[in-house]
């Protein structure tokens, strides 16, 4: 068990400096994007949450700066649902959508540097066979285990990430359609207190 780790392992011996720092570089993206995923996951589920409880509060007991909105659009003749809507999108958006461009972006790329450590570790092996006077497979066995891990790192970065960002894309409409039908309640409350 030992030695097979450690024939594993020897690729890491044989790369050269452009397929370590391609593996470090996925590595690095598929850290970020695990944090992204599951910080952004908590942040939406406790939001929705919060914002489904918001029957029989009286105002969002979400992020959204009620008090803002109140304040600016109180007594407005002008004011509709638009506008209310309007206002919570945009303050929604600065909160929730922070992290999901870079989330795209790593699934986005990630692949293509894969793709690049593998060009590079089979050019590493080519090269290996092109001064040999005789074929081995120890000429060619380890660049292609190069080949094969950053082919591997890439694929490992890039599913996770883009499932996760079409999975925080379906939570955020949701959160969206929640924060929407509450501005109508919001907007109802406040008519109501000014007719009053």
């Amino acid at each position: 068990m030992e030695a097979s780790n450690m024939e594993l392992m020897s690729w890491w011996g044989d790369a050269d400096w452009i397929v370590r720092g391609v593996f470090i570089a996925l590595i690095s993206m598929s850290v970020i994007s695990w944090s992204i995923m599951v910080f952004k996951a908590w942040q939406l589920n406790v939001t929705y949450k919060a914002e489904r409880n918001f029957g029989g509060r009286g105002i969002p007991v979400s992020r959204i700066p009620s008090a803002h909105i109140m304040g600016g659009l109180d007594g407005d003749p002008g004011c509709d649902r638009e506008a209310l809507a309007g206002v919570l999108a945009q303050e929604s958006r600065m909160d929730f959508e922070g992290g999901l461009t870079l989330l795209a972006t790593i699934g986005n790329t990630a692949p293509f540097i894969g793709l690049f450590g593998t060009v590079w570790g089979i050019m590493h092996a080519l090269q290996g066979l092109g001064g040999a006077e005789t074929m081995s497979m120890d000429l060619i066995a380890g660049p292609v285990a190069e080949a094969l891990v950053a082919t591997a790192a890439g694929l490992f970065t890039a599913i996770p990430a883009v499932v996760g960002y079409n999975l925080l894309l379906r939570q955020l409409r949701r959160l969206f359609g929640t924060v929407d039908t509450n501005a109508v309640r919001l907007l109802a409350a406040m008519q109501n207190s000014g007719a009053r």
